[in-house]
């Protein structure tokens, strides 16, 4: 089957993107691989057709970055984080804000739909990843309070590394808080807790702790390194000879202790998988390739134009924040 799925590729000129969370499998058959910031710059300015293998948001971003090319899921996963945000929720979230006479930019983690990412951009905010957050709000006018969706917990740690105070919305005095925070988290970040590294500390002393912000501010603090996708894979890189359990995405973690350092461990006591990164199978990509060859291509991302004039607005100021 691999061997029929390059020649597919070759065939039809075919880029296949692929997050770090992906099955090997899948992974391995990539050309361009990455987190969801480097993939949205390395899709921007492709010019054959791209098939993504990641979660429907990621070929949302990846279409309005770039609409003049086909763009193709094997498997339309859909992220669970990005969903808690599209519903009336949010609607709601941003007339309490309105409520109270907020003077507010909302900054929506790239985790989001293009729904949400429309609504985003077109109240003059913008998206960001958990590698450019930071560096992103820093850069945003002081005067104003900064209205972070749908991951409370990396909203929270951002507003920690900045030393900013933080609340989810709804809390008492929210409104004073400099992050007013939405109430959404990851599935897969959530399962990593304190005394999972009391566990770890415990039995190897100099073990290093290594986790993404999207993991609760008690993990986050208890950690020797904090980052993103890839600044976790740059620090095993640079910490190859010393022992590290690692509190990401299973697939990632894998893979790292397989091709860099065998010295690492998962920091849970259950696998953290993210069930929706892992919808894409060696085979749905195949079959996809296939339907292509034979005229009658499925899952081709579309957004609607308005949707993405709006969504664009947010990952253009995002692309040109992270520079």
């Amino acid at each position: 089957m691999v061997e029929k799925i390059k020649s597919l590729l070759k065939k039809h000129n075919i880029t296949i993107a692929a997050h770090y969370y992906q099955k090997d499998e899948v992974f391995y058959l990539a050309n361009l691989t990455g987190d969801s910031l480097e993939l949205a710059k390395k899709t921007a300015n492709l010019d054959n057709p791209l098939i993504f293998c990641g979660v429907s948001f990621m070929g949302e971003s990846a279409k309005i970055l770039n609409p003049k090319i086909p763009v193709y899921m094997p498997k339309l996963a859909s992220c669970s984080m990005a969903r808690m945000a599209e519903n009336e929720l949010l609607q709601k979230n941003i007339e309490m804000l309105k409520n109270e006479n907020i003077d507010f930019i909302p900054v929506a983690y790239i985790n989001t739909t293009a729904k949400v990412k429309a609504i985003v951009g077109d109240l003059g905010g913008l998206t960001c990843t958990s590698s450019s957050a930071k560096n992103i709000i820093e850069k945003l006018p002081s005067n104003k309070k900064i209205f972070f969706l749908p991951d409370k917990n990396l909203g929270k740690n951002i507003a920690n590394a900045l030393r900013k105070s933080a609340k989810i919305i709804g809390e008492d005095g929210w409104q004073e808080a400099d992050f007013i925070l939405f109430d959404g988290h990851c599935s897969v970040h959530q399962l990593f807790m304190p005394e999972h590294i009391e566990f770890f500390k415990e039995k190897y002393p100099d073990i290093k702790i290594v986790v993404h912000p999207e993991c609760s501010p008690q993990v986050c603090e208890m950690a020797d390194f904090v980052g993103s996708t890839s600044q976790i894979i740059n620090y095993v890189k640079e910490h190859k000879n010393e022992r590290m359990a690692i509190g990401t995405e299973f697939n990632l973690v894998n893979r790292l202790k397989k091709e860099i350092n065998p010295n690492i461990y998962i920091l849970s006591s259950t696998k953290p998988e993210c069930p929706s990164m892992n919808e894409t199978t060696l085979k749905e990509l195949y079959d996809l390739l296939v339907a292509i060859d034979e005229g009658k291509p499925y899952n081709e991302i579309k957004v609607d134009d308005e949707i993405s004039k709006k969504a664009k607005k947010a990952l253009d100021r995002m692309l040109e924040l992270s520079k």
